[in-house]
């Protein structure tokens, strides 16, 4: 008897665990969105159901659980390929001149009156270019053109043709000719004196004949 009365008390304890379990079978008030406490097979209800018959989820209390076998797992289709579409682009022409703004041609005499100097520049492509440059006289302190007399310029481009590929080295040569120097003064006189006396611009150009209407769908 004494077994009988332990075992009643022991179930007494364990049955307010078992019912306050909220089962994720039950219904939805469409007002409120709240789940009710009638179940989603009761024909009676006026609320909304929300049934998940094939997998056992629940919560208890706080804690949502989930059971179900590799049977009635829920599952998805797998995508199929059908069809494969080319896209296209235009590429277009890209040049690089790699440390552009740090480079600089300093001029060194090599007769009484003829200058020379070179500076090397590395280029990348993806493009078959054409390579030039051109010399433009600078401005003195006072913005005036720097009075070299009847001078003469030129610029020399080493390799002038480029291919497609990285880091390819070309070298700027110019040359100033008949340079007269007797009205212009030193900025140093006594020390270092290098002056700039103007720029030399690199410019490119695709090597091949100009396609004047194109591109990707037009």
């Amino acid at each position: 008897m004494k077994k009988l009365l332990f075992v009643m008390a022991v179930l007494a304890m364990v049955a307010p665990a078992t019912f306050a379990r909220d089962y994720m079978h039950m219904v939805l008030d469409p007002v409120t969105g709240q789940r009710t406490g009638a179940t989603s097979w009761d024909t009676t209800a006026t609320t909304v159901g929300l049934e998940q018959p094939d997998v056992n989820w629940e919560y208890d209390g706080d804690n949502s659980e989930r059971k179900g076998e590799s049977w009635n797992w829920p599952a998805t289709y797998d995508w199929q390929d059908i069809c494969v579409i080319p896209v296209r682009m235009d590429i277009g022409i890209w040049v690089k001149v790699a440390d552009c703004k740090t480079r600089k041609l300093d001029l060194k005499q090599v007769e009484i009156h003829k200058y020379r100097g070179s500076v090397d520049i590395y280029v990348s492509t993806n493009a078959n270019i054409e390579v030039g440059a051109y010399w433009t006289k600078g401005k003195d302190s006072a913005g005036n053109d720097f009075n070299f007399g009847s001078y003469s310029s030129s610029v020399g481009v080493s390799p002038q043709y480029l291919t497609p590929g990285s880091g390819q080295k070309v070298t700027i040569t110019l040359t100033l000719s008949s340079v007269d120097i007797s009205n212009i003064s030193p900025v140093n006189p006594g020390g270092t004196n290098c002056v700039v006396v103007g720029t030399v611009t690199v410019r490119v150009r695709p090597n091949w004949k100009p396609s004047l209407a194109g591109g990707c769908g037009g």
